[in-house]
């Protein structure tokens, strides 16, 4: 994966947006670099996941 960054829209639900925010500032991260990280994590698990069952 490369380093170039895009932007895209994403529709969500309102109380969902405002935990998001909740967490982005607990975190000291910005909305959108909150929504990354979360990304981020939930792909490294998914990959995670597949290895163990091939296992």
């Amino acid at each position: 994966m490369g380093t170039k960054k895009i932007t895209t829209a994403v529709r969500m639900l309102c109380d969902m947006r405002q935990k998001l925010e909740q967490r982005a500032e607990i975190n000291g991260r910005s909305l959108s670099g909150e929504i990354v990280f979360r990304l981020r994590k939930s792909l490294e698990q998914e990959m995670q996941d597949e290895k163990k069952q091939r296992a």
